[in-house]
C-alpha cells in the first residue's frame, strides 16, 4: 500500500474542495456525489475521523496487477477502520464492475474486518436529507450566544420551527442560535423532509456537541 499524493490541480479533472469541520482540514473529492457522502459523515457523531483516496492498493486480474484507491477511509467508533467506494449505482452494475468489485472485496476482507464498502446515491441521497445538512453545516461550527446558553434549560421538549425563532426572539438570543441548535443536534427532526416554519422538532437531551 502506497500512500496518494492527490495534486491540488489536475489537468484531467478539476478537484473538489471540501472544508471538513471533523477534520479540521480541506479533503479532496472528484465528483458531488463524493462531497455529499462527507457532508453526512461530517452529522454522525461514531465517525471519528475520514479521508478521502487514501492509498492505492495493488490487486490481481487475469494474472496482470491493477491499482485501485478507494475514495474513503473511516474511522469510526464502534466499526473500526473501513473502506468506502462511492459510484452511481448504473455505473456499479456495469459487468466490468461488478467482477473488479467482487475481486476488490475480496481482497480488502483480507486486510481489513469491515473490508470494503460500496455506496451508492441511494444511500445518500435520501429525501431531503443532503440539502438539509447543507443549509445546517455551516452553522455547526458557530458558538450559541452566551444569552442562549443561559437560558437553554428552559427549551421546549417539542416546539416547530418557527416556534423555536419566536423562543429565541422572545429570550433576546441571537438570530443564528435556533440554527446552531439544530446543526448541532439539540434538536432533531425529519431530515428527509425540507426544514419548513412548521417543521416539528423534538429536544435531543443527550447531545454533547454543545
Amino acid at each position: 500500500m502506497k500512500p496518494r499524493k492527490i495534486p491540488r490541480h489536475s489537468k484531467v479533472m478539476a478537484r473538489i474542495h471540501f472544508h471538513s469541520q471533523k477534520n479540521d482540514s480541506t479533503r479532496f473529492c472528484d465528483s458531488e456525489l463524493e462531497v455529499a457522502r462527507l457532508l453526512l459523515l461530517e452529522f454522525e457523531d461514531d465517525v471519528i475521523a475520514y479521508n478521502t483516496q487514501p492509498a492505492s492498493f495493488t490487486y490481481l486480474v487475469n494474472g496482470k496487477n491493477r491499482r485501485y484507491t478507494p475514495d474513503l477511509i473511516i474511522s469510526h467508533k464502534h466499526k473500526g477502520v473501513y473502506f468506502e467506494e462511492i459510484k452511481p449505482k448504473d455505473k456499479l452494475g456495469s459487468q466490468k464492475n461488478i467482477e473488479k468489485f467482487d475481486i476488490l472485496s475480496k481482497a480488502f476482507a483480507a486486510i481489513s474486518d469491515n473490508g470494503l464498502k460500496l455506496v451508492t446515491e441511494e444511500q445518500i441521497y435520501v429525501g431531503s436529507t443532503i440539502a438539509n445538512l447543507k443549509k445546517l453545516y455551516h452553522y455547526r461550527s458557530l458558538t450559541l450566544s452566551e444569552q442562549c446558553q443561559q437560558v437553554m434549560q428552559e427549551l421546549p421538549a417539542r416546539i416547530t420551527y418557527c416556534g423555536l425563532i419566536s423562543w429565541a426572539e422572545s429570550h433576546q438570543c441571537h438570530v443564528y442560535d435556533p440554527m446552531i441548535l439544530l446543526a448541532n443536534r439539540c434538536y432533531t427532526f425529519d431530515l428527509t423532509c425540507m426544514l419548513s416554519p412548521l417543521t416539528h422538532l423534538d429536544r435531543s437531551y443527550g447531545s454533547t456537541n454543545l
